[in-house]
């Protein structure tokens, strides 16, 4: 109990080491890669700033040189009126092409008065542009125009346009510059942007100047709804996570108001493509703290595995143990182990009280133990290797001068250490063989009984077949003889006589015949049990006494000839009994085979006997000792005037021959 206790344990605090150590690498991994999604994001969220910052500025430096632009027309205008050579202000690069699409100068009444285009100035009505209602609304400032379709180029620009007024301070038009949405993110076009990167100019009303979502630009679209303009109104500068308003990847934004101008500059990322490297990197962590975690539990499972085993053999140590303690202690017999020198190691309280010996015996020779057994045996590992028999009789002497016979069975073993030694089993069969004395003479005694029998049984046979010989055909024989001498004597009688001699042979022939069937074995050997039986039944008929019935329909496997010929006498023996003494007049017989036996039982309907009285009778000792000889038995039931009843059970023969007929 306290190795398995403590192997329990063992296995209990290795356990909970292994859960605690996976627990920390879960919480080491978790930790670590929690820091380094914040570092991630962190670090895309400042990029996201700095870009912002340089959109910021370069949004900046466009309008303000689209401004720069509309100044030095007005001024141009305000000296030369309609004479402004706008062809050489672009060719000179005071106007620069790749920023500007077009140049115009419109009246008070909508219609361009002069442009760089080259068509007629007077075809286009921009009176209802919102930059021209803006204009003749206030005075004078610059406005940007949501993102619209050119009416001079046909294509999507943003309108950055100032006032002109009259020498009286009143509307005189407006002095319009056209630029597409790609110049404000076209510094960018170079750039390593992701699927999901954004960068946009919006305007205050949610619409957007320009947008590049990695590598597709637009404009004009409306995004009123998104949060962005919650954070603007808090502060000009910040930082958000929100669901991109358009196509609502979940994107971390950074912002900024500009200055002076109604735009909004913003950067994001989404969150996919920031976190994307962040992901791999988690997942060789996690594989990492998988392997880790299922080497560290498949190290605790050998080791519990190791230390339940562990405890397991040592339980079955234990317990074999304790069977062979109770053994060693236990048992009757005598047990004497004996180390390599010939010393005795240990012995039980069986051998102790066998050789009765008192005392400490580790320090004595084992040989010393039995000098005077017959024949001399010393329990020595020399006279043991010696000896090719393990298992002997030896007469033993006690230290009290009695003598046991005890049969010695020994065997070789090895110790822990490697050394041989030897266990020797003394078992006192002092009793054992006086009781097979006894049986041997109680045999002998039953021998000579039994032969004494048989011998009496033959005399009174022979007997019966002398008074046959001499009272039956001995005078039948003296009879033919005188008839024989009187008809040789006398002619005249010769008629008479001799048929009469014919006649008195004739039946001291029948005589010697039935003499010769009841004397002679049955020819079993060529002829079924059956047929012999119905055989012998036939002719004990042919007395007319009584009536046999013969049943044999159970009877399939054929027996030994020594058998059939047993259970044949037998069923003579007690025919003939029947016929001297039951006076019956229906004899049964029936031959049956079941769980293994073969069963005959006899019964008659005679005046019956007293069983007691003839259980002493030659002829029924013959019965039984038939019986007997195959491990049968034999029972006899009959009372006076109930009739008779024998039965007779023998194991069956090893032939398994199916009789072919019966």
């Amino acid at each position: 109990p306290f190795i398995a206790t403590r192997s329990g344990k063992l296995v209990a605090v290795v356990s909970c080491f292994c859960f605690l150590f996976v627990c920390l690498i879960g919480a080491q991994i978790a930790t670590q890669l929690a820091g380094d999604k914040r570092q991630t994001i962190d670090a895309a969220v400042q990029r996201n700033a700095n870009l912002a910052v340089s959109l910021e500025q370069y949004a900046i430096r466009t309008i303000r040189n689209a401004d720069a632009v509309i100044r030095l027309v007005a001024k141009e205008y305000e000296e030369k009126g309609n004479n402004i050579d706008f062809h050489t202000l672009f060719s000179k690069g005071i106007i620069d092409v790749n920023y500007f699409n077009g140049v115009a100068i419109v009246d008070s009444s909508g219609r361009i008065t002069l442009s760089n285009l080259g068509k007629p100035h007077n075809f286009y009505d921009f009176s209802d542009r919102v930059y021209f209602q803006f204009h003749k609304q206030h005075k004078d400032s610059l406005h940007l125009s949501h993102p619209l379709v050119s009416r001079t180029i046909g294509k999507t620009v943003i309108v950055v346009s100032r006032r002109l007024n009259n020498p009286d301070g009143s509307f005189g038009g407006t002095i319009a510059l056209q630029v597409e949405p790609s110049t404000f993110t076209q510094f960018y076009s170079n750039a390593n942007l992701r699927p999901h990167d954004i960068i946009s100019l919006i305007s205050p009303q949610g619409i957007t100047y320009a947008r590049r979502t990695g590598k597709k630009e637009s404009s004009g679209e409306d995004i009123s709804k998104s949060p962005l303009f919650t954070h603007v109104a808090e502060k000009p500068v910040n930082n958000y996570f929100a669901n991109d308003a358009i196509h609502g990847v979940p994107t971390y934004f950074s912002y900024r108001r500009l200055v002076n101008y109604p735009v909004i500059a913003t950067v994001g990322s989404s969150e996919k493509d920031i976190l994307a490297d962040y992901y791999e990197r988690a997942q060789r962590e996690y594989v990492f703290g998988a392997i880790l975690s299922a080497l560290l539990i498949l190290f605790s499972i050998l080791i519990c595995t190791f230390f339940i085993q562990r405890s397991r053999h040592m339980r079955t140590i234990r317990n074999n143990e304790a069977r062979y303690r109770s053994i060693f202690e236990n048992t009757l017999d005598a047990i004497i182990l004996i180390k390599s020198d010939g010393k005795l190691e240990a012995m039980n309280d069986a051998a102790y009280n066998l050789f009765k010996i008192n005392g400490i015996v580790d320090i004595i020779s084992g040989s010393s133990l039995f000098l005077s057994s017959k024949p001399v045996f010393r329990f020595t590992p020399e006279e043991l290797n010696d000896t090719k028999s393990a298992k002997t009789e030896i007469v033993f002497t006690r230290n009290d001068e009695t003598e046991f016979v005890g049969e010695v069975m020994y065997s070789t073993y090895n110790s822990a250490e490697g050394n041989a030694k030897f266990i020797v089993l003394v078992r006192d069969i002092t009793q054992r063989k006086l009781m097979e004395k006894r049986l041997l003479t109680e045999q002998k005694r039953y021998q000579r009984r039994l032969t004494k029998q048989i011998i009496l049984a033959q005399e009174r046979e022979r007997e019966a077949i002398g008074h046959e010989l001499h009272d039956n055909v001995n005078q039948i024989l003296t009879t033919v003889k005188l008839f024989l001498e009187m008809a040789r004597n006398n002619a005249d009688m010769r008629d008479e006589l001799l048929p009469k001699s014919i006649h008195y042979i004739q039946s001291c022939i029948h005589e010697i015949r039935n003499l010769s069937h009841e004397l002679s074995s049955p020819t079993l050997g060529t002829r079924s049990l059956i047929d012999s039986v119905k055989a012998l039944i036939e002719m004990v008929e042919s007395s007319g006494k009584f009536k046999i019935y013969f049943h044999h329909e159970s009877y399939r496997t054929a027996l030994e000839k020594d058998q059939m010929l047993a259970i044949y006498r037998i069923l003579q023996e007690q025919l003939n009994n029947i016929i001297k003494h039951a006076d019956a007049s229906e004899v049964h017989i029936c031959l049956s085979q079941q769980d293994g036996q073969t069963q005959v039982v006899i019964r008659d309907n005679g005046k019956g006997f007293d069983y007691e009285e003839a259980l002493g009778g030659i002829g029924f000792n013959n019965m039984r000792s038939r019986t007997k000889v195959f491990g049968g038995n034999m029972q006899i039931k009959s009372s006076p005037g109930e009739g008779c009843i024998i039965t007779i059970s023998i194991p069956h023969a090893v032939n398994e021959e199916v009789m072919a007929g019966k």
